[in-house]
C-alpha cells in the first residue's frame, strides 16, 4: 500500500527543512527560557518566602532535637539512684529557662509518665495515644499533636534502646513557627501582607490561617527537608503575596516561531523544485522516446525490486532450513541423553557413517562426524565382521529391527566391550535412495542382549535424579536444624535456665538431634552407602531411641542414659546400634527384667582378655538392668534376641561380652566393645581461644543470622556475607580476617569455589566449610570440616582447632 503512495520531492523537502526549523527554535527556547521568562514580582516574593520559611523551619528542628538531647543527659538515665520527683524537678528547671516550649515528658516504654514539667501529668498514661505505636521502634519522631491538644507537634527521643527504654516527649506550640516568622520577614524585609500557612502530612495547619475565597494572591509552596538525624516531617510551607503572578516577555515568541517554520518550510519547497526539475525532465525525455517499453528509470526499479526480493526468499529458505537441522540435531540430541542410545546413519552407496558425537568436555558436539565404514569395522572384532555384513544386508532388504551384538577390539588397558547394535531401513528399494539408521549401545557385563537396555539406563537417572533431590532436602532440613541447635544453645549459654525450662531445652536438642540422625539416614539409604562404613554419634542415637523403647517395647519401665556427648563416633550406623539395642529391649521385655540401663565410656589399646579384638581405640558400651519383676514368666524363645544382637556386633568389627543373661534372680548386665573413629586434634579450652575476626559466607539469612549471634556470643568478631560475590568484594575491601567459614551448597559460586580463590588470593586465613555430612569432595579434605547440623559446641571445637596457629604465634 505504500509503494503505490507518491509524495513530491519538494513538498518533502519542505516538511524536512520545517521540521528542522522548528527543532532548532525548542531547542533555544530551552536554552533562553529562564531569560525570557518573567514570572512576576509577586509571585517572586512569595517563592522566596517560602523557601527561606521552610530553610528556617529545618534548622530549627535541628536547634530543638540538640535540646532534647541535652534535656536526656540531664536527667542521666542510667542512674538508677536518680528518683522521678527529682526528675521531674529538673525538667522544670529546664523548661523555665527554654520558655520557648510548652512542655517536656518522661514516658516509660508503657506509656506511663513518669516525670515532667507540670506536676498534674505525672502518673498518667500516654498509651492510647495514636503516636506512641507509631515511634516504638525510632530513635527520633516527630508527631503531629490531635486537635485540642494545646500543642502544635511533639518530639520524642529515646533514651535507649526503642521500644524497650523510657522516651523524653517535648510538646511545642505555635509560638515556635511565629518565631520564625518573624526572623524571616526581619531577613527578607516583607510587607505585612505576606502571609504564611504550615500544613502537616495530613494536611491539618499547624500554623498560620487558609486563603480567603477570590481575590488576586500570587502562592508558592515550599517542603521542609529535615535534616541528617531526622528525616522529612512532610510538613508543606506556603506563602501568599498580594498580586497575580506575572505572565509576560512571552507574548510575541509563539507567532515569531510559527513564522520562521513557515519560512523555512518556503524555502524548502522551492529548493525541492529546482532539484526535482531534472529528475522530472528525464523521465519526459525517456517516455517520449519509447513510450512503449517504459523510461530507464522505471526499468531500474523493476530490476532492482526483482533482485531484493528475490535474495529475500533465498535468505529466508536458508534461514528456514538451517533452523530445521537444528531442530532435527536437537531431537536427536535429547533422544540420545534420555535413552542412553547413540545414534548414527550408514548411506549404503558410498559406504560412510555420519553420527553426532560429544566433545572432550560432555557437550554434544555442533557438527555432524563422518566417518569411513572401513574405519567403523576396523574397531570390530574380525570374528564379528561377517555378522555386520549378514545383518547389514538383511536391514536393506527387509523393513523392521534388526539387532547384533558385536565384540570391539581390546584398546590399551579396556578390554573387550560388547555393543548391541540395532538397525532400521528408510526408505524403498524401488522409489529412492536407501539409508539405514542404526541405534548402538554398550551392554554391561552380564546383562542379557534382549533385556531392555533403556531400562537400566533410565534407572541410574532415576537414581542420580533422586541422590540430588534428597541431597536439597537433607541441606534445607540441616540448615533448619542447625538454626534449632546454634539458637538453643545460646539461650543456655546466656541465660540462667531453672530445672523445668532446662528440661524443655534439652528436650528440643534431644529432638534436633534425632533429626539429624534421620537425614544421615536418608542420605545413607539413597547413596547405599555401606553400613560398616557409617559413623555416628552414640549419646545422640541412644538419646534419640530410648523414649521409643520405654514406650514401645518396654512397657514403661524405667530407663537411665549415661552415655557422655563427648565420646567420639562409633564406627557403625545409626541404624546398626537401634537394631541391636531393640533386640536387647525384646530380651528384658520377655524376662520381665525391671530398668533399663546403658553407660559408655572411651577406651584406648586391647579390650577384655577373652574377646580376640585387635588393640585400637574402642567405645565400651555397659546394658544392665534391675531384677525381673516378680510374677513374671519368661518366654522361652527370649534368648533369640541377644544372638541378633552378637551377630549384629560382629558384623560391625566389635565384641559382645555377656556377663549375666537376666535369667533366674540375677540381674542382666553385658559388655559392648565398639570401634571409635579417631577423634580430632584437642581443642583448647573456650576460656582461652583468642577473638577472631570471622567472614561468615551463608546464602540462607536465618540460618546466617543464627550463626553471626552464636559467634558473637562465643567471643568473635563476624562479618556477614550473603554470596561468594560478596564475600570476594569484602576480601578485596579488607583482607584482616582469621577465617572464613562457608556453606558448600551455596548458588553460582560453592563453599569449595570459594574457598580455592581465597586460598590462592590470602592464603593466612583459614577455611571451614560447613555442609552435611559426606556431602564434601575428596578436594575439600585440605580444608577443616563442618558437619551440618552442628551444636554451639560444636562451632567452639572448630574455631578452637583454627585458631592453635594464631595462638601458637602469639
Amino acid at each position: 500500500m505504500l509503494d503505490s503512495v507518491r509524495i513530491p520531492l519538494k513538498v518533502l523537502n519542505a516538511v524536512q527543512t520545517a521540521g528542522v526549523a522548528a527543532v532548532a527554535i525548542w531547542l533555544a527556547s530551552l536554552g533562553l527560557g529562564d531569560a525570557r521568562v518573567d514570572i512576576g514580582e509577586p509571585q517572586r516574593t512569595a517563592l522566596a518566602a517560602s523557601r527561606a520559611f521552610s530553610e528556617a523551619v529545618d534548622d530549627g528542628l535541628n536547634t530543638l532535637v540538640s535540646d532534647v538531647r541535652g534535656a536526656a543527659l540531664l536527667l542521666r538515665p542510667d542512674d538508677p539512684g536518680l528518683s522521678d520527683p527529682s526528675r521531674s524537678a529538673l525538667l522544670r528547671d529546664w523548661i523555665a529557662l527554654n520558655p520557648a516550649y510548652r512542655s517536656i515528658l518522661l514516658v516509660a516504654p508503657s506509656g506511663e509518665v513518669r516525670a515532667a514539667d507540670l506536676g498534674h501529668l505525672a502518673g498518667m498514661t500516654l498509651a492510647r495515644e495514636p503516636w506512641l505505636g507509631r515511634v516504638r521502634n525510632a530513635q527520633i519522631a516527630l508527631a503531629t499533636a490531635a486537635d485540642g491538644a494545646g500543642s502544635a507537634f511533639e518530639v520524642a527521643l529515646a533514651l535507649g534502646v526503642p521500644g524497650r527504654s523510657d522516651r523524653l516527649l517535648l510538646r511545642v506550640d505555635a509560638t515556635f513557627f511565629s518565631r520564625i516568622e518573624e526572623r524571616v520577614r526581619r531577613a527578607l524585609d516583607l510587607p505585612a501582607s505576606v502571609a504564611f500557612l504550615v500544613t502537616a502530612a495530613d494536611g491539618r495547619a499547624l500554623a498560620g490561617i487558609s486563603a480567603a475565597e477570590g481575590g488576586a494572591q500570587a502562592s508558592a509552596s515550599t517542603p521542609t527537608r529535615g535534616f541528617r538525624d531526622l528525616g522529612s516531617p512532610g510538613w508543606l510551607v506556603t506563602a501568599r503575596a498580594e498580586g497575580a503572578p506575572g505572565a509576560g516577555g512571552r507574548s510575541g515568541a509563539p507567532w515569531l516561531a510559527l513564522a520562521l517554520v513557515l519560512a523555512a518550510a518556503g524555502i524548502g519547497y522551492a529548493l525541492g523544485g529546482r532539484m526535482a526539475r531534472p529528475l522530472r525532465d528525464l523521465v519526459a525525455r525517456s517516455g517520449a522516446d519509447d513510450a512503449g517499453t517504459g523510461s530507464p528509470v522505471s526499468e531500474i526499479d523493476a530490476v532492482a525490486r526483482f533482485v531484493a526480493g528475490r535474495a529475500q526468499s533465498s535468505d529466508s529458505l536458508l534461514a528456514r532450513a538451517g533452523t530445521g537441522i537444528d531442530r532435527v540435531r536437537g531431537r536427536l540430541q535429547t533422544f540420545e541423553a534420555m535413552s542412553g542410545w547413540t545414534y548414527w546413519e550408514v548411506d549404503p552407496q558410498t559406504r560412510r557413517v555420519i553420527w553426532s558425537d560429544r566433545d572432550l568436555v560432555g557437550a554434544p558436539a555442533c557438527l555432524d562426524r563422518t566417518a569411513e565404514w572401513s574405519d567403523l569395522t576396523g574397531r570390530i572384532d574380525p570374528d564379528d565382521h561377517a555378522l555386520l555384513e549378514l545383518t547389514l544386508t538383511a536391514a536393506l532388504a527387509a523393513d523392521g529391527p534388526h539387532d547384533m551384538v558385536l565384540r570391539t577390539r581390546p584398546s590399551g588397558s579396556a578390554g573387550c566391550r560388547r555393543v548391541l547394535v540395532r538397525f532400521l531401513r528408510s526408505g524403498e528399494p524401488a522409489s529412492g535412495p536407501l539409508r539405514l539408521h542404526a541405534l548402538s549401545r554398550e551392554l554391561p557385563e552380564g546383562e542379557a542382549p534382549g533385556q531392555d537396555l533403556a531400562a537400566s539406563a533410565n534407572e541410574r537417572r532415576r537414581s542420580l535424579v533422586l541422590r540430588r533431590v534428597t541431597d536439597g532436602i537433607v541441606h534445607d532440613v540441616n540448615d533448619v536444624l542447625t538454626v534449632m541447635l546454634v539458637n538453643l544453645g545460646v539461650l543456655r549459654r546466656r541465660h540462667r535456665l531453672d530445672g523445668e525450662q532446662m528440661r524443655l531445652v534439652d528436650g528440643a536438642l534431644a529432638g534436633a538431634l534425632r533429626g539429624s540422625a534421620l537425614t544421615r539416614r536418608m542420605l545413607s539409604l539413597v547413596r547405599g552407602e555401606a553400613e560398616s562404613l557409617a559413623a555416628c554419634d552414640l549419646a545422640a542415637t541412644v538419646a534419640a531411641v530410648l523414649p521409643f523403647l520405654q514406650s514401645n517395647v518396654l512397657q514403661g519401665t524405667p530407663v537411665i542414659d549415661r552415655v557422655p556427648s563427648d565420646l567420639p563416633r562409633v564406627l557403625c550406623s545409626d541404624r546398626f546400634l537401634e537394631v541391636m539395642l531393640l533386640n536387647v529391649a525384646f530380651h528384658f521385655r520377655d524376662l520381665g527384667l525391671d530398668g533399663f540401663a546403658i553407660g559408655a565410656a572411651e577406651h584406648e589399646g586391647r579390650p577384655a582378655p577373652d574377646l580376640d579384638l585387635p588393640p585400637r581405640a574402642y567405645i565400651r558400651v555397659l546394658l544392665a538392668s534391675g531384677r525381673p519383676r516378680p510374677g513374671t514368666r519368661p518366654r522361652p524363645a527370649s534368648t533369640r534376641a541377644l544372638e541378633a544382637a552378637s551377630r549384629l556386633i560382629a558384623e560391625a568389627g566389635g565384641g559382645w561380652r555377656l556377663v549375666a543373661d537376666g535369667t533366674g534372680e540375677a540381674a542382666f548386665l553385658a559388655e559392648i566393645w565398639l570401634p571409635a573413629a579417631v577423634r580430632g586434634a584437642a581443642a583448647e579450652p573456650a576460656a582461652w581461644q583468642p577473638s577472631l575476626r570471622i567472614l561468615l559466607v551463608e546464602s540462607d539469612g536465618l540460618v546466617r543470622a543464627s550463626l553471626a549471634e552464636a559467634l558473637g556470643d562465643l567471643g568473635h568478631t563476624v562479618v556477614q556475607a550473603a554470596s561468594g560475590d560478596h564475600a570476594l568484594a569484602l576480601l578485596a575491601e579488607s583482607a584482616a580476617y582469621d577465617a572464613m567459614i562457608a556453606d558448600q551448597s551455596m548458588p553460582v559460586m560453592t563453599g569449595l569455589q570459594l574457598a580455592a580463590t581465597v586460598v590462592e588470593r590470602h592464603p593466612g586465613i583459614r577455611i571451614i566449610l560447613a555442609s552435611p555430612h559426606g556431602q564434601l569432595p575428596v578436594a575439600a579434605r585440605r580444608f577443616l570440616q563442618l558437619d551440618k547440623p552442628f551444636r554451639q559446641e560444636d562451632l567452639a571445637a572448630i574455631l578452637a582447632e583454627a585458631a592453635i596457629p594464631e595462638a601458637r604465634a602469639a
